[in-house]
């Protein structure tokens, strides 16, 4: 055998190590932005939930529950027990709920009021926004059938 005919040159590798790279910097952006997408979808949905449970939880024990927002924490709470932290990633906005809402028998935790589910089905309050950029989900209930309604919102300014 001839003496250097194993292994590889130094341009060989310098060119395998350029590609290995090219490749990781395309690849961890388009891995970036697939987690940030995973986040706010599963935040959507962690939302969703939350605010169904709530409505569940009021029928069931037949007396009035309230979701409150807490924007120092990010954190969703549910009668001040059952909490969703969200995800620095997404942004949130709410729109508290008007007037006191705090007549009648439910318990209102500290933080913004968002809404007060009903035990006869029907629910009152403001609105909550899951924003990934400037577009996302908006959450209202329906104060007559308690349904939580989810409709395209925009970040405002």
């Amino acid at each position: 055998m001839r003496r250097g005919a194993y292994g590889f040159t130094l341009l060989e590798l310098l060119v395998v190590l350029v590609l290995a790279g090219i490749t990781t910097a395309v690849v961890g952006a388009g891995g970036q932005a697939f987690l940030e997408r995973a986040r706010y979808t599963q935040a959507v949905r962690d939302v969703a939930t939350q605010l169904n449970k709530a409505r569940v939880l009021s029928v069931q024990e037949g007396r009035p529950v309230s979701v409150t927002y807490l924007p120092d924490a990010r954190r969703l709470a549910v009668d001040g027990k059952l909490f969703l932290d969200l995800h620095e990633a997404v942004n949130i906005q709410w729109e508290a709920m008007r007037g006191d809402g705090r007549s009648g028998k439910s318990v209102v935790p500290a933080g913004e009021l968002l809404f007060i589910f009903n035990p006869d089905g029907g629910a009152r309050g403001g609105r909550i926004s899951v924003l990934r950029g400037s577009s996302g989900v908006a959450f209202r209930v329906n104060w007559l059938l308690g349904t939580v309604e989810q409709s395209v919102a925009v970040a405002q300014p």
